[in-house]
């Protein structure tokens, strides 16, 4: 289905989802719209029907049996053909059953069941049409000539990748069944594309599922000889709606990962579903491979708030914020790295200012940037500085570079999510009627746990 809004192409749930998400708009309201501009309600009684799969119903309930009686196409259901009669009250099959019935004992011959077969088969030339939409990912080794069902015979299909043999019905091949040995059970498209990635990337040595660095526990893709992991984590899977444990299931991998050297980064699934241009450029940084530029070479420059903004929203994770002081570093006329400072919401930090956002530019890293930065700041406000890292990216070692000294971490935070994407905590708040937990219920809304954040201070 393609959208007529953006020409986005999706199915089912999904397209649903993009709906919602990109057009804020239900997929009820989107059919009424752009597919049955047409509808009127009941095809007798003129109220609304009930909405099924971006279609509406002909008739509502309480004119159902005029679609009952038209049957088929004209209207839904033909009315059933006994019309509630059974065997004892119904004349035509009276005394038709057991060995009383013309059909008792009888059974088809092997010829007449060959030829009822044949008749459902399809043909060596269609079964190689739809064989050759895969012909990239698989090649058949079953001869055409042996085939017989489309569900109940498994055919052999070697995969192009590993070259491992694996049986599918072509029903299954069809509907986009993977092979079992590139892509294990019960990993998500997502996370398969996340993996897909990283081995694009030159780094053949990725292994997905690996359960040898933190036994028995499992790093989705490890990448050992670079000493790196990245967990992909569904908004569902990590809530408290599946398991109250889900709190420290990631700081504890983030932990476990850390003891054996392994530095670990997260990434949510709407982050790779909105930002994944974002992501893949943090990946890259984690791995070494992003582009240098020395910030010797660059120069320093006041940002207002629509550069600032459009500069956080194309290459942060978590987007701008607002910031009172804003610096960036241009090289050959673009702005390469930038950082927002504000005063901080707790009082406890009154005396400091807040690093609100840092980032580069994607794909690059700006060498000395952040430490070139600070010391601009320094010597125009006589401050101390404080910020936060978020342990779901690392352990923020860059600030360590900078001067700073790690004091400490905020413990476990949190979002709201809808199951699409997360919201800020704080677009739930309790009051004197219900509670958070009872907001978020009524909002359908759920938790989603973070690995908190560690909190750096320059003085």
């Amino acid at each position: 289905m393609i959208c007529q809004i953006c020409d986005f192409k999706g199915e089912g749930k999904s397209f649903s989802n993009h709906l919602k998400s990109a057009h804020k708009i239900s997929s009820k309201d989107y059919t009424k719209k752009y597919l049955r501009s047409d509808y009127k309600g009941c095809l007798k009684c003129g109220v609304e029907t009930r909405y099924v799969a971006f279609d509406f119903k002909k008739y509502c309930k309480n004119c159902a049996g005029i679609a009952m009686s038209n049957g088929g196409k004209k209207g839904g259901k033909a009315e059933s053909w006994n019309k509630g009669k059974t065997k004892e009250t119904d004349f035509r099959v009276k005394g038709m059953s057991g060995e009383s019935n013309s059909f008792w004992g009888k059974k088809h011959k092997e010829e007449t069941k060959n030829r009822i077969s044949m008749t459902k088969q399809l043909g060596s030339v269609e079964v190689l049409e739809r064989i050759m939409k895969r012909s990239k990912d698989f090649e058949i080794l079953t001869p055409i000539n042996e085939y017989f069902s489309r569900q109940r015979q498994y055919l052999d299909f070697k995969c192009k990748k590993c070259s491992f043999v694996c049986k599918k019905t072509l029903q299954a091949f069809e509907r986009g069944s993977l092979c079992p040995k590139c892509y294990p059970i019960s990993k998500s498209k997502s996370e398969i594309e996340v993996f897909e990635y990283v081995k694009s990337l030159g780094f053949n040595d990725a292994v997905s599922g690996d359960r040898n660095i933190i036994k028995p526990k499992e790093i989705d893709i490890s990448l050992k000889q670079s000493n790196f992991g990245i967990e992909f984590n569904g908004l569902y899977w990590h809530s408290d709606v599946v398991d109250s444990a889900k709190k420290e299931d990631l700081l504890n991998k983030t932990i476990l990962c850390k003891d054996e050297g392994i530095k670990l980064m997260h990434i949510f699934s709407d982050e790779w579903e909105f930002k994944s241009d974002i992501c893949k450029s943090m990946i890259k940084n984690r791995l070494g491979i992003c582009s240098k530029i020395w910030a010797r070479k660059c120069k320093i420059v006041d940002l207002d708030k629509k550069e600032f903004d459009r500069f956080m929203n194309k290459n942060h994770i978590s987007g701008s914020v607002n910031s009172s002081i804003r610096l960036g570093l241009v090289y050959d006329e673009e702005i390469v790295t930038a950082i927002g400072f504000r005063k901080p919401r707790q009082k406890k930090w009154k005396d400091y200012y807040e690093i609100s956002r840092f980032a580069s530019l994607q794909n690059h890293v700006v060498v000395g940037g952040l430490s070139k930065l600070i010391k601009t700041f320094l010597s125009r406000f006589n401050v101390k500085i404080m910020t936060y890292a978020d342990r779901r990216f690392g352990e923020g070692l860059g600030y360590e570079k900078a001067g700073f000294k790690l004091i400490g971490n905020t413990g476990i935070d949190y979002w709201y999510s809808d199951g699409i994407q997360r919201f800020d905590r704080f677009i739930v708040k309790a009051d004197k009627e219900l509670s958070e937990r009872e907001k978020a219920a009524m909002m359908s809304l759920y938790k989603v746990w973070g690995c908190g954040s560690n909190i750096w201070i320059l003085e």
